[in-house]
C-alpha cells in the first residue's frame, strides 16, 4: 500500500486539488439555495428583522400547527404562540427576536412569516356624500322595488349605534353591541342602509338591508359559517393599517375565503395614503402609486375602491395602486370628497342592490361575486386617463348601469379549462356609443412569498364577426417608475390580473363574438363572468322622477350617451308654463351642467335638445327645505310648526315608526297640534314636507316634538337677580298660537298676586316689570292663559329687591372659605370687614350690582361688615362665620 502510495503521491493530490474546490462550491451553491428558500418564507417588509435583537410579534403560516407547537418545544423557542380565527394555518407569535426569526425560517413547518396584527384606523369621514355622482338616485327611482329588502350587510370595523333613528329596527343581534359605538361606523352604516328617518341626508342606498356589525379587532376574515349562517352577501371594510404593498397572509386569507363561498363580496376602501410611498418592495420610494393601506387589499377576489372628488378628480389622498405585482388597484372609484371609507360605503351599497336585483330576477339565489363584481367595474364611467389606470381602477361607480346589466340578462357564468375556448355572440345596434365587454374570475390564493399572484390566467378577446376585427384587453406598464406608470393603457394579453376588459368606441352594428380562453389553468375548469354593456343614445340620469332640486340654488344636472362633443340646447319648463325656458347652449360630452333654479316651488322637467335628438325628464320637484319646529310641548298635547311655502297648498306630517316614516297626517295650515296620548305608541319622531300638486317633496329634518327646553308655551323665564329699583324680568315663548294673555305674578301672603298683564301679539320675547318689588327676596310666576281659558305656569324665579341706602348680605350666617354676596344700590363700593376687636380683616373695592367678599381663612365668630358707596354712604350689617 505504501508503495502504491509513493507511487501514485502526484496523481492522488492532483486528483484532491481538483475534486476539493468543486466540492466547497457544491456545498456553498446549495447553502445559498437553502438561504434563498428560507428568505422567501419572509414578508419583504420583515427582513430588517433579522438583524435585531428586539422581541417582535408575527403572524406564521404553518403546515400542522400541532406538529408546529412541538416543534416550537424541541427548538426551545420560549415564546407565546396563539391560534387565529379568519384562517386555518396561521398562528400568532409574540415576543420572537431575532435569532429565534432565523430558526423560525429554517423550520420545516413554517410556510410563511408575516406581520403581526396593526391597529387598524378608519379611513376618514365627513358625511358629505353626493349619491347622483354615482346615479343612486335615478336607479332608486327607476327601481323602487330595490331597497335591500331581504339582504345582509355587514359593517367591519367599530360597532355602528344599533339605536340610531336611521338603522334601527334592521340590526342582527343589537343586543351584541356591548363595546358602544362610533359615528364613523354608523356614518358608514347609514351611507350603505340608512332609512332616510332623519332627514334626506339620512337615506342610504339599500334602505331595508339588514345591518351587521363585526370588528377590525381581527383583520383577518370574519368566521365563514357566521356569515353566511347569517345571510351576509357583502362586508364594507373602511378602515387601513398604513401602507403595505404586498401579498401577505391576510391577502391569502381573504382570496381563500371568496373561492370556498363564492356569493361574499369583500369591498375594501382604498386608503387615504395617496400621497405616500411603500419603503419596501418592486414599488418602493415611488410617492403617489402602490400605498394601498393594509395588504388585505392587495387579494385579487374582492373590491378596493378609491375616492372620486367633484369634477371627476381624483383624490389626492386616494390610495392608487398597482398592488405589488403590478395589478390593477383600486378597481373602482366612487364619491367621497373626504376620503376613501365613504367611496367604499357608496359601492358596498351599491353592490347589495346588485344582488337583489340578482336574487329578485333568478330564483331567490345570492349571485356569485365575481358577477357582481365584473357588473360594478363593466358599468363603471371612465375617469382619469383612458380606459384603466392605477388612480380611477376602472371607472366610477354607476349604480343604475351595473343593475341593468343584471335586469337585462347582459351577462355570462360559465367555466373554460387549460386551453379551451368559450365563445359568445352579441348583437351590438347602429349608432351605439360603445361597447365594453369584463371579465372577472376568482383565482385560488396565491403562494405569498411569489413573485406574482395570479394563479389561473384566462384570456378574453372581443370580434366583430362581419370583418373578423379583434380587439384585447386593456393593459398597463407595471415598470416601477413613475414616468411608466403614469403611462395610458394599451392593447395585449394580460399575464397579472384576474379582471380584464375590452372598450371599443363607437363599434360598428352588427354581430360579436367574445371569446374566452384558458391559457394556464391548474384546475379541471376555471369559473368565471362575464358582462357586456352598450351606450346606445342621450339619456337623462339627474333629476329622476319625483326628486326634489333646490329652488333658487345651484344643481347639478346629469346625463349620459354621448363620448363626442355636440352642441345642445338646455331648456326647462315650470308645470304651469306653455313654453320652454332656454338656461344654455351646452356641450352634451361635458355630461353636467350647474343649474341655478328660479326661486319658486313647483313641479318642472328638463330638456336636451341637440340637432338629432330630444330628451326629457320625469317630472320633478322645485322646492326648498322646510324646517320643522316645537311650539309647545304640554303634558297631553304638543304643537309644530314650520314656515309657509309660496304656491304650497297641502303639507304632510309623518312620524317615525318602528324603522321607517308613516303618514301622521295632512293638513293646509303652517302648524299641526298632536294628541301625545295618541302619538305615544308611535314614537316621537317627526317630519313634516310639502304636497306640490300632487307630488310628495322633500321631508325636513327629524325633530322630537317632546324636546326638553321647549317648554309649555314658556321656553324660558330668567329675572335679574338684584335689582335697586324696578324688577325686570325675562319671558321667552315657544309661541304664540292660542296666547290669549301672559300675567306676571308675585307671592304674597303665601299665594300669588297679578303685577302686569300683557296680550302679546307678535315678538316671543317679553320683558315683565315689577315696579314695586317688596325689600329683599321676592318670588315671581308667569301665568300663560290660552283662547281656551287653559293656564300655564312657568317655575318660581326669585329677584332680591334693595332699597338705596340698604343693602342685601347673603347667606348671612356663612361658612369660612365660602363666598359672601353683598346687594348694594351704586356701582362701586369699598368693602370692609371688622372682627369683634375692631379690627379690619378684609378690604376690597368692587365694582357691580352684587359685590363680593372673600371669607377664605377666617375664624368662626361675629364680624362687622361696613360698605361705603361711591356716594359716600356708609351702611353696616352684622354678618356671622361658621
Amino acid at each position: 500500500m505504501q508503495n502504491f502510495y509513493a507511487r501514485h503521491k502526484t496523481s492522488l493530490f492532483l486528483l484532491l486539488f481538483f475534486l476539493t474546490p468543486f466540492s466547497l462550491t457544491a456545498q456553498k451553491k446549495a447553502d445559498v439555495v437553502v438561504q434563498k428558500q428560507a428568505m422567501a418564507k419572509l414578508a419583504r417588509v420583515l427582513r430588517e428583522s433579522l438583524q435585531s435583537n428586539t422581541a417582535r410579534n408575527y403572524t406564521v403560516a404553518v403546515k400542522d400547527k400541532a406538529a408546529f407547537k412541538v416543534w416550537l418545544q424541541s427548538q426551545g423557542i420560549a415564546v407565546s404562540a396563539k391560534e387565529l380565527t379568519g384562517t386555518s394555518n396561521a398562528i400568532a407569535l409574540t415576543g420572537v427576536k431575532g435569532a429565534q426569526l432565523k430558526q423560525l425560517l429554517n423550520s420545516p413547518y413554517v410556510t410563511f412569516i408575516d406581520r403581526a396584527h396593526r391597529t387598524p384606523k378608519e379611513e376618514a369621514e365627513l358625511k358629505d356624500v353626493d349619491f347622483a355622482a354615482n346615479n343612486i338616485p335615478i336607479l332608486q327611482a327607476s327601481y323602487p322595488d330595490l331597497t335591500g329588502d331581504g339582504m345582509v350587510v355587514s359593517v367591519k370595523e367599530g360597532a355602528f349605534n344599533p339605536s340610531d333613528i336611521d338603522l334601527k329596527a334592521r340590526v342582527l343581534a343589537p343586543e351584541s353591541f356591548t363595546e358602544g359605538y362610533t359615528q364613523h361606523a354608523t356614518t358608514m352604516a347609514t351611507i350603505i342602509a340608512g332609512a332616510g328617518n332623519s332627514g334626506p341626508r339620512g337615506r342610504g342606498i339599500a334602505t331595508k338591508a339588514i345591518l351587521a356589525t363585526s370588528s377590525f379587532k381581527q383583520l383577518f376574515p370574519d368566521n365563514s359559517n357566521t356569515l353566511t349562517s347569517n345571510g351576509v352577501g357583502v362586508q364594507n371594510h373602511s378602515y387601513g393599517v398604513g401602507v403595505e404593498n404586498y401579498y401577505g397572509l391576510e391577502s391569502v386569507a381573504y382570496d381563500q375565503q371568496t373561492i370556498q363561498n363564492p356569493q361574499l363580496l369583500h369591498v375594501f376602501s382604498s386608503g387615504n395614503s395617496g400621497d405616500k410611498a411603500e419603503t419596501a418592495g418592486t414599488y418602493a420610494n415611488l410617492p403617489g402609486f402602490a400605498n394601498l393601506t393594509g395588504q388585505f387589499k392587495n387579494s385579487k377576489n374582492t373590491l378596493s375602491v378609491g375616492a372620486l372628488e367633484p369634477g371627476n378628480v381624483i383624490g389626492r389622498l386616494s390610495s392608487k395602486g398597482p398592488a405589488f405585482d403590478g395589478r390593477v388597484k383600486p378597481e373602482l372609484v366612487a364619491y367621497g370628497i373626504a376620503g376613501t371609507s365613504e367611496a367604499a360605503a357608496v359601492v358596498s351599497g351599491v353592490a347589495v342592490l346588485v344582488q337583489q336585483a340578482y336574487k329578485n330576477q333568478y330564483g331567490g339565489n345570492l349571485p356569485t361575486a365575481s358577477l357582481v363584481k365584473a357588473a360594478l367595474i363593466n358599468s363603471a364611467d371612465d375617469v382619469g386617463r383612458k380606459a384603466v389606470d392605477f388612480a380611477s381602477g376602472f371607472g366610477n361607480t354607476d349604480a343604475l348601469g351595473a343593475v341593468r346589466s343584471i335586469l337585462e340578462t347582459r351577462f355570462v357564468e360559465a367555466g373554460v379549462a387549460q386551453n379551451e375556448q368559450q365563445s359568445f355572440r352579441i348583437r351590438v345596434p347602429e349608432g351605439a356609443k360603445a361597447l365594453k365587454v369584463t371579465l372577472v374570475w376568482h383565482d385560488k390564493e396565491a403562494d405569498p412569498s411569489a413573485a406574482t399572484a395570479l394563479i389561473n390566467d384566462l384570456d378574453l378577446e372581443v370580434k366583430h364577426i362581419g370583418t373578423n376585427k379583434g380587439w384585447f384587453p386593456w393593459v398597463l406598464s407595471t415598470f416601477p417608475h413613475a414616468d411608466s406608470l403614469a403611462k395610458p393603457a394599451k392593447r395585449g394579453l394580460d399575464r397579472l390580473n384576474n379582471v380584464e376588459q375590452i372598450t371599443i368606441d363607437l363599434p360598428a352594428g352588427g354581430e360579436y363574438e367574445l371569446l374566452v380562453k384558458g391559457y394556464k389553468v391548474q384546475d379541471k375548469a376555471q369559473a368565471f363572468s362575464l358582462v357586456y354593456e352598450y351606450e346606445a343614445a342621450l339619456e337623462w340620469l339627474y333629476p329622476a322622477v319625483g326628486l326634489s332640486l333646490k329652488a333658487g340654488e345651484k344643481n347639478k344636472l346629469r346625463w349620459q350617451g354621448s363620448i363626442a362633443s355636440e352642441p345642445a340646447q338646455l331648456e326647462y319648463k315650470l308645470s304651469q308654463d306653455r313654453d320652454w325656458t332656454v338656461i344654455s347652449e351646452v356641450n352634451t360630452a361635458d355630461l353636467y351642467f350647474e343649474w341655478k333654479a328660479p326661486d319658486t316651488v313647483a313641479v318642472a322637467q328638463l330638456r336636451l335638445s341637440t340637432a338629432g335628438t330630444s330628451i326629457t325628464t320625469e317630472p320633478f320637484i322645485l322646492t326648498k327645505q322646510l324646517k320643522l319646529n316645537v311650539g309647545f310641548d304640554c303634558t297631553d298635547e304638543a304643537m309644530v310648526y314650520w314656515p309657509a311655502l309660496n304656491g304650497v297648498k297641502e303639507y304632510q306630517l309623518l312620524f317615525v315608526d318602528k324603522a321607517y316614516t308613516s303618514k301622521l297626517l295632512a293638513t293646509s295650515d303652517t302648524l299641526a297640534v298632536l294628541d301625545k296620548r295618541t302619538l305615544q305608541d308611535l314614537g316621537d319622531h317627526i317630519l313634516v314636507a310639502p304636497i306640490v300638486e300632487d307630488m310628495l317633496a322633500e321631508t325636513s329634518d327629524a325633530i322630537a316634538y317632546s324636546r326638553p327646553g321647549t317648554g309649555c308655551y314658556i321656553k324660558s323665564f330668567l329675572p335679574e337677580k338684584f335689582v335697586m329699583d324696578t324688577v325686570r324680568l325675562n319671558l321667552q315663548l315657544s309661541t304664540l298660537y292660542q296666547v290669549a294673555s301672559v300675567t306676571l305674578e308675585r307671592q304674597q301672603h303665601g299665594s300669588f298676586k297679578a303685577v302686569q298683564t300683557l296680550k302679546p301679539s307678535s315678538g316671543l320675547d317679553l320683558q315683565l316689570l315689577d315696579p314695586a318689588p317688596a325689600p329683599g327676596s321676592n318670588k315671581y310666576r308667569v301665568k300663560v292663559e290660552t283662547l281656551h281659558q287653559a293656564s300655564y305656569y312657568s317655575s318660581i324665579e326669585e329677584a332680591v329687591y334693595t332699597k338705596h341706602g340698604y343693602m342685601q348680605v347673603y347667606p348671612n350666617p356663612v361658612e369660612a372659605g365660602q363666598p359672601l354676596h353683598i346687594a348694594v344700590a351704586g356701582d362701586a363700593a369699598t368693602l370692609q370687614l371688622y372682627d369683634q376687636l375692631g379690627k379690619i380683616v378684609r378690604e376690597s373695592e368692587e365694582i357691580g350690582v352684587v359685590k363680593t367678599l372673600d371669607t377664605t381663612g377666617l375664624v368662626k365668630g361675629l364680624y362687622i361688615l361696613r360698605v361705603k358707596s361711591d356716594a359716600g354712604l356708609y351702611i353696616s350689617l352684622r354678618v356671622v362665620i361658621l
